[in-house]
């Protein structure tokens, strides 16, 4: 391997370089969610279920989180800015065939290559990012990057809303081309440049193959468990199965001669804390993008995109936040700031105790927000820390690893949340009867009107956002003054156990902060990172 050239990168072009390949970034995190709003308009145009229509979100995801290791390896061995650049190009093309595409089939096919050249960009873009600034404003660098791609990510529902309210669906990916021709073009420019570093080697196609079928099986068990509310035995197999490939996958990378992975990289501790601590940021930031709009529009009844616009905040303020946090990072180093991190995102997560059906939209403003920073200093001191050590020439490989575990943290956080949430309402079914019951009792109906109601009320089964009185004729029959008053009743009580349901999930997200925590102990035995012996500008 050739020695690294003592010349350091520009402070401050090194950070226009930031904002340039940020740009790229936003648009690529930004598909993880942006579709989702668009997606009952392409039912409607396709004619397909919402099932199959759930692929649309799916084939992007799971594309991206198998390949992101596979691509890290070919941008180590073809060069970081190649792959980036060929990345965006792809993706390019691939939300132009999406925009245009005359059915599912094509769509699906589409989104497919859009997550083929997102796994492509996201781990050559964060090395790029990592060695286009010097050392010292590596923390800084590395801030934008995470906050960008969190700001996207809660962006995106809103975003999704107004252009397809105004555009029609197909606007959600031809938005995308000129944004990524733009930034394209302006990273050709900026990068111009750059020294794009490559190393030799070849790949491990058998490793790649079982981390990829080990991938795929895990996430898809994961996806299932989360489209049938638990976890059934035929997921649970798939799972286990998922699981043994990756055991493979595994004594695979001690056998063979040139690894996918080298689990060496795996000793070093700050990268190991760096990639629990991005996984449980994943697991944060999913598991609250998909409960809250859930509390938004089915408790508070706010409108989808008013929904998306409370949330953006919380993204938003991190990309705020960002410099000031990596400021922290350059100064004294990653540690201190994770520590924080940690503590900010127990009590953001602890603080949704105070989460009632009632809760005026300031609060929960507040409290969305509180929760964002600590994520995003969880997921910025993570992400610095755990590229502090890793050598220049396993850089992205290593990026790759530490995307992929995000990705996976995001799985995982969407099951959790949804099966806490959805738990916390099955044990509270008895306990929301009888509080309605009682509620009845008191109310000025007849017998017979209240039974009825009640057998509705039963066949619900407390399922999150299911009203009661699904025969709207057999309680018309009793009385529409009755049936109103009923259905005031029972909908009054039902947000009131939804949103403890919702509460209970984001004090697990308490509670697994101070489990992940653990991992800092790692750390204890080990000196602050000094300045100068980052492998990659020594």
């Amino acid at each position: 391997m050739q020695p690294l050239t003592a010349r350091q990168p520009s402070p401050s072009a090194g950070m226009r370089q930031v904002f340039v390949i940020s740009l790229g970034l936003f648009v690529i995190f930004l598909d993880s969610t942006v579709v989702n709003i668009a997606l009952p308009s392409m039912v409607e145009q396709f004619g397909i279920t919402l099932s199959t229509a759930s692929w649309i979100i799916n084939a992007y995801t799971m594309s991206v989180a198998i390949l992101l290791v596979f691509m890290g390896k070919i941008a180590d061995l073809a060069g970081k800015k190649k792959i980036y650049e060929c990345g965006l190009l792809l993706f390019m093309a691939s939300s132009l065939m999406c925009a245009m595409a005359p059915n599912v089939a094509t769509m699906l096919a589409g989104r497919v290559l859009q997550g083929i050249g997102g796994a492509m960009a996201i781990p050559a873009s964060m090395t790029l990012v990592r060695t286009v600034v010097p050392q010292e404003k590596a923390g800084a660098a590395m801030g934008i990057w995470s906050a960008v791609g969190a700001l996207a990510i809660a962006a995106g529902p809103g975003l999704g809303g107004v252009l397809t309210e105004s555009f029609g669906w197909r606007s959600v990916f031809y938005i995308n081309v000129p944004i990524i021709l733009a930034a394209g073009l302006l990273t050709r420019i900026s990068l111009r440049a750059h020294a794009d570093r490559r190393t030799r080697g070849r790949l491990d196609m058998a490793g790649t193959l079982l981390l990829s079928a080990g991938l795929f099986g895990l996430i898809h068990a994961l996806l299932q468990a989360q489209d049938n509310g638990r976890m059934t035995g035929a997921t649970a197999a798939e799972a286990a199965a998922a699981l043994i490939l990756l055991c493979f996958f595994v004594w695979r990378q001690r056998t063979a001669r040139e690894p996918l992975i080298e689990l060496g990289i795996f000793q070093d501790k700050n990268y190991v804390t760096g990639v629990l601590s991005n996984m449980l940021g994943g697991i944060l930031l999913m598991g609250t993008m998909i409960i809250s709009p859930l509390y938004l529009t089915q408790i508070k009844h706010f409108t989808t995109l008013k929904a998306s616009l409370i949330l953006t905040p919380m993204s938003a303020t991190l990309l705020v936040a960002a410099p000031f946090i990596g400021k922290l990072i350059d100064r004294f180093g990653s540690r201190r700031p994770l520590f924080i991190g940690y503590l900010l995102a127990i009590a953001g997560f602890s603080a949704f105790g105070l989460l009632r059906s009632d809760t005026p939209t300031v609060w929960l403003v507040l409290l969305l927000t509180g929760a964002g920073i600590g994520i995003g200093t969880i997921a910025i001191a993570s992400l610095t820390l755990s590229t502090s050590t890793v050598p220049l020439d396993k850089l992205a490989t290593a990026s790759g690893i530490f995307a992929m575990f995000r990705n996976l943290g995001g799985a995982l956080g969407v099951v959790i949340f949804i099966s806490i949430t959805m738990t916390s309402m099955n044990i509270n079914a008895p306990a929301l009867e009888r509080d309605v019951v009682q509620k009845l009792d008191q109310a000025e109906v007849s017998e017979t009107a209240k039974a009825s109601f009640l057998q509705e009320m039963k066949e619900a089964g407390g399922e999150l956002g299911k009203p009661a009185g699904g025969d709207a004729a057999a309680i018309q029959e009793a009385g529409a003054g009755e049936a109103g008053t009923m259905q005031r009743i029972y909908e009054s009580e039902r947000m009131r156990y939804e949103a403890l349901g919702i509460r209970n999930a984001y004090l697990g997200g308490a509670v697994l902060s101070v489990l992940f925590m653990l991992s800092l102990l790692l750390l204890r035995k080990r000196k602050r990172e000094a300045s100068g012996s980052n492998p990659i500008h020594s």
